[in-house]
């Protein structure tokens, strides 16, 4: 288990001093792995027993072997993300896009420290099973689930974008049963219905996916299953879409690569249908 979901599994237990460490730690796991217990304490405003206190709830002996299970996971793929952000931190620019194209960089180079391939190829495995999906996105997330919608129905998939008013959410969820898969995108919070979603599809076996930011770890109720990166290389910066849509993206290659051959099928067969009703 990945120190994400073991997290991920004490979420409900953790205290509101305890959050802001896993915060932190989520959002930096570089620095916290090489730091003390007292540092990382102190960046968020705690006292060092909070830190402690933490390492053991989440079942460690010490804050000691907490540190050295973050360096195991996070350090190793450190390397291309430190050349990169060497590269870019050697670069200026005075002009807002050069600001935020080097920290859309960040946020990118450091993307495998957070999400696996192995996480993205048994996302596009469950999606590519299952009976039905039915895909939940709020604010600026609809266009990340319009598009999910769109490039799985590609595959010949039956797909479903859920609405954001409850009423037509409740309607929608009637239906939902065991085999089908709800993929929701959560950010700054959980979006509207969140919970009464989750709730929904553990009450019928259906199996649910999150695509979120840092704060993903920290979902109550948790999803079956979770993909949670940082959106910015810079904590305070501008929050875009880019990392996300980065991660969709991949989960549609690799549900693509499969069933390689049955998904050129179906695409070469869209595009006959679009000439026709073209």
């Amino acid at each position: 288990m990945s120190l994400i979901e073991t997290i991920s599994d004490q979420a409900t237990s953790l205290t509101p001093s305890e959050r802001l460490l896993v915060e932190n730690v989520i959002e930096s796991p570089t620095a916290a792995a090489l730091g003390t217990a007292g540092e990382l304490a102190r960046s968020v405003g705690v006292h060092e027993a909070t830190a402690s206190r933490l390492a053991k709830k989440l079942g460690f002996d010490s804050y000691a072997a907490f540190r050295d299970a973050l360096r195991d996971e996070f350090i190793a793929t450190r390397e291309t993300a430190t050349r990169f952000e060497k590269t870019i931190t050697e670069s200026t620019s005075d002009t807002i896009l050069g600001k935020l194209a080097q920290d859309e960089a960040q946020a990118l180079g450091r993307i495998e420290e957070f999400i696996s391939a192995g996480q993205i190829a048994s996302t596009a495995r469950i999606l590519m099973n299952a009976q039905r999906i039915f895909v939940y996105g709020c604010g600026n997330a609809e266009v990340l689930a319009l598009m999910m919608v769109k490039r799985f129905r590609r595959f010949g998939k039956d797909v479903q974008q859920l609405d954001t008013d409850p009423r037509g959410l409740a309607e929608q969820m009637l239906g939902l049963q065991r085999g089908d898969v709800v993929l929701s995108f959560a950010f700054r919070r959980p979006p509207r219905g969140y919970a009464a979603l989750m709730e929904t599809a553990k009450e019928t076996g259906a199996e649910t996916i999150m695509i979120s930011g840092k704060s993903g770890a920290l979902l109550v109720p948790q999803p079956d299953h979770i993909l949670a990166a940082p959106r910015s290389g810079d904590r305070d910066a501008f929050q875009t879409l880019t990392v996300p849509m980065t991660v969709c993206n991949a989960i549609v290659i690799a549900a693509g690569l499969t069933a390689k051959d049955e998904s050129l099928k179906k695409l070469d067969r869209l595009g006959q249908l679009i000439e026709r009703f073209e």
